[in-house]
């Protein structure tokens, strides 16, 4: 596939919201094959404050990002995006929608969202947008290291109780993810529409910052967007079946591992290339322009408003 209007003319493709109903399923799917490197200390954890998620996967244990890990920093650039935009209600809350009229806005439509108000205000809006887990290929002592830090008082000095003793909770011990650790995902896209896609490709280049303590540790993952899949119906490549095989070879290559596992699920219908550049300049240009997103954002609102009628008379 040349270019992105090719999935437009076979009809595995929507050019904009105002082509598709949002009523149904219309069985299309995009499958975004994306590269993730660390390019700087990421701590990925989960129940446990000081341990990294992991799992043993052919007798090591592995690194593993779950998929939210991933799609809670992006939906927050996309949202920022979109404010920016002004194309998000003010009394817009993340996690704290209370009005089931505040879920008309561009993020709620892409990732799905819920209100947790009360009675006709309580409802829910499936996401068009999925992600998978991720895994390291190396195992999780090479590419881990444990570090030690301290909490200070206002005189910089290490936390103390009463009787001089240093607190329990004044010496705390953190295991990073170091710099240049590539981790393979997908994002698969349902019932979606081209803008829909650039959003998302354009969310997806512009996070920087993943896993937890962001604030203070800054940007530390740079992500690159390998292929785009069109299909009618979901195709079964995903960041297991492609670290499966890496694992099982001991090969490490995970953007040519990636395309030929698309390729031979997707054949003509996959984007790469001087096509899939040209797809991300235009992503990066609709996130770089203000009216235009705007003009994009209004279109899907509109189309929330008229598909679902129903669903917001029901107020």
């Amino acid at each position: 596939m040349k270019s992105v209007s090719e999935a437009v003319e076979a009809g595995l493709l929507k050019k904009s919201v105002g082509d598709l109903d949002l009523r149904r399923n219309s069985g299309l799917f995009m499958k975004v094959a994306v590269v993730s490197e660390t390019k700087s200390f990421f701590i990925c954890r989960n129940n446990e404050p000081t341990e990294t998620t992991s799992e043993m996967f052919f007798g090591y244990d592995r690194v593993v990002v779950p998929g939210p890990k991933w799609r809670g920093a992006e939906r927050g650039t996309a949202l920022t995006l979109f404010r920016w935009a002004g194309a998000v209600p003010e009394n817009y809350h993340r996690n704290a929608v209370s009005a089931k009229s505040l879920l008309k806005n561009p993020v709620s439509l892409i990732y799905g969202d819920s209100s947790t108000g009360s009675g006709r205000e309580a409802a829910s809006i499936a996401s068009r947008c999925y992600y998978d887990w991720s895994y390291s290929y190396e195992p999780m002592g090479a590419i881990t290291e444990r570090l030690t830090h301290n909490s200070l008082s206002d005189t910089g000095t290490i936390l103390m109780d009463e009787q001089g003793n240093v607190q329990r909770n004044a010496i705390y011990n953190t295991q990073y993810v170091k710099p240049g650790v590539k981790f393979v995902r997908f994002i698969s896209l349902e019932n979606a529409s081209l803008d829909m896609l650039k959003v998302v490709i354009a969310t997806t280049l512009k996070t920087t910052r993943y896993g937890a303590r962001t604030s203070i540790l800054g940007d530390n993952m740079q992500n690159t967007v390998v292929a785009v899949g069109f299909s009618k119906g979901d195709r079964g490549v995903t960041s297991y079946s492609v670290m499966e095989e890496c694992w099982e070879s001991g090969s490490w290559n995970p953007e040519k591992t990636i395309i030929e596992q698309m390729q031979a699920a997707y054949g003509d219908s996959l984007l790469t290339g001087e096509g899939l550049e040209n797809l991300i300049s235009d992503a990066r240009h609709l996130a770089a322009n203000r009216d235009e997103l705007r003009t994009v954002a209004e279109q899907m609102i509109s189309k929330m408003e008229q598909d679902w009628a129903e669903f917001w008379r029901s107020q």
